[in-house]
Order: structure tokens, then sequence, then C-alpha cells
């Protein structure tokens, strides 16, 4: 009797809650993508970057684009007992890179997407061998290109200069070299500007203009030394490019460098101890530091900003394909330095 009581209870507790489903699939972990990017997002700035990660990782799955730069920028560096992991940032970005190559660059989703470039053609410069994938320097020029002619990206700009001045991946052209890194220059890139300066102070390859070579490389220790921030070479150089200038020569430059987007230097406060001379400083693109190019620190302060989602731009070609790399870009042409 207990038994057929049992039984009926279950029979009616099942007419009252209705079928059972069998094998549905478990409810979401968020309320939406963009509630599990917020809550990422939130978890680091408690300071538990590892905790954030389901939750980026979630978003970055569902598109939204906030979340994969969280991820690559964080994959790319290693962060807070994150390990640096190049395979998965590379992921990122070329996720980013795929979906937003031809987005307009006046969208406030270029600078970020011009990063993701940036990345992209170090790793391809150096390769991963965790992926692995192969050294390519053709490629990553391309990549760079693209960033420096159609986003306008400083660093790629940089990075793209390095290679025509070494024929990595390119055939050398110092011109096209001198170009890019000017416009590097006035956008106020600090290795650019030093890397231009001592082209320009030694005469290496170029006609030599030794004050605007000095108030360039000033330039760029000022810029260096604003930031906080300021790498040996700068500083070496700097150091050996004003101890073996006479005293005209610091005068012209001191006088240049307000056209140049920087203050008067006094001789007296400047002078400094002389070096050895050394031949032209050329940092190896990738092989110090890691992927993600000097201004994304940058960035990454105001990746909270980016739309959490697409902008409404039809997704581009995937970066393996066509996206339209051109030449050198109309932006290259005439600069003089």
């Amino acid at each position: 009797m207990l038994t057929c009581r049992i039984a009926l209870g279950a029979a009616a507790a099942l007419l009252i809650l209705g079928p059972v489903a069998v094998g549905a699939d478990d409810p979401p972990p968020y309320a939406s993508a963009t509630d599990a990017y917020r809550q990422g997002v939130s978890t680091i700035k408690a300071g538990k970057v590892a905790a954030a990660l389901p939750a980026l990782e979630y978003a970055a799955k569902h598109g939204v684009l906030g979340a994969e730069i969280k991820l690559a920028h964080i994959y790319a560096a290693g962060r807070d007992g994150v390990p640096e992991d190049d395979a998965k940032a590379y992921t990122y970005y070329r996720a980013i890179a795929d979906q937003y190559a031809d987005i307009s660059p006046s969208n406030p989703v270029a600078p970020f997407v011009g990063e993701a470039f940036v990345a992209l053609g170090q790793y391809h410069l150096d390769g991963i061998a965790a992926m692995p994938l192969p050294a390519n320097p053709a490629y990553a020029a391309d990549l760079f290109r693209h960033a420096a002619s159609y986003f306008g990206n400083a660093d790629a700009q940089y990075d793209l200069a390095l290679l025509y001045l070494k024929g990595e991946g390119v055939e050398k052209d110092v011109g096209l070299a001198v170009n890019w890194l000017a416009m590097a220059a006035k956008k106020q890139h600090v290795a650019a500007q030093a890397t231009l300066g001592e082209l320009l102070w030694r005469g290496t390859e170029v006609r030599q203009r030794e004050a605007r070579g000095l108030a360039l490389i000033t330039l760029a220790h000022e810029n260096a030394r604003a930031a906080g921030k300021e790498p040996k070479w700068i500083a070496d150089l700097y150091a050996e490019a004003f101890a073996k200038s006479d005293a005209a020569t610091r005068k012209e430059a001191s006088a240049l460098l307000p056209e140049l987007g920087g203050g008067a230097v006094a001789d007296a406060a400047s002078a400094v101890a002389a070096k050895p001379a050394s031949p032209i400083v050329l940092p190896a693109v990738g092989s110090a530091g890691k992927p993600v190019a000097p201004a994304a620190a940058a960035a990454a302060k105001s990746a909270d900003t980016v739309p959490l989602g697409k902008p409404g731009a039809p997704p581009a070609a995937p970066i393996g394909l066509s996206v339209g790399f051109s030449g050198q870009g109309s932006d290259a042409q005439g600069l003089k330095p």
C-alpha cells in the first residue's frame, strides 16, 4: 500500500511540473555576453585576473570585442598569475584583425585593430614555436604596412621602417624607411625619433643633417624621460650625440625643437659625458619585450570604453586572404624628415 501511494504521489508531481527534459542543455552561465564581459572587467579591477578568464572567454566566444582585446593583452604579457601564452594571444589578435581589417580608420575601434595588426606582424616576424607558427618576415611586412598606411599606426610605421632599413622581408630601401620614420616621428613616436635622428646625425646612408638629427635625438630623449621609461639605447645615443656636437650644432638643434614638437633645451643643463662612437642603433623588431607595441599599453587602459559588440561594419576577409594591402599607401609619399 505504501509503495502504491508513493507511486501515485510521484505521478501527481509529474502532472504538476510537466515532463522532465532529458539531455537538455544547461542554462548559460551568464545573463548575456555583455554581462560576462562586465563581470570579467570587474574581477580584473578587483585584482583577480585569473578568475576573470572564464567570463572574458565566454564574452569573446560570443563576439564581444572588448573581451578579445582584454584577453589578447593578458596572454601577450602574462599578468597576475596568468602565464604568458603567445599562441593564445595570437589567436585573439587574429580574431580582431579578421573581423575588423577594413573598418573605417575613423571608427573608435580602429586604434585597437591597428594594434592587433602590429602584434600579429611581430609574431609573424619571429614565429611562435608552440603553435607552430614559422617566421615569415614578408608577411609581417604586409601586416605592418596595412596598420601603417590604412590605420596610420605609428608603431607599425616604425616597425615597417626597420624592415626597410635592414632589408628584412622586403627589399632594402632607405628612402622608404626614412619616410615611414618621419611619419611616426611626427606622431611623437620616441623610437622613430631616435632612429631617424641617428640616421641624420651620423649621415648613415642619407645626407647628413647633424643639427636636425641632434634635435630629433634630443626630442626622443625628452619624450622618453617624460614618460618615465627611457630605453638605454636612447639614453646612450643622446649622451653620445650631445657630447660630440659642437656649440653651434647644439644651438641650431635647440632652435629646431619647437618645429618638431619639443621645447628648447639649455646647453648648460643638458651637458653630458662623451661616450665612444657606435654604429647606428637599430633595435631588432620583436627581439626584446612583448609583441604588444609601446602604444598598446596606453590603449589597454582605455579598452573598457571599446564598444562591446561589432560596430556594424560587415566582416572583413580573413587576414590570410587579401584585405586590400596596397603598396606603401599615399601617406608614405613625399615626406621629408
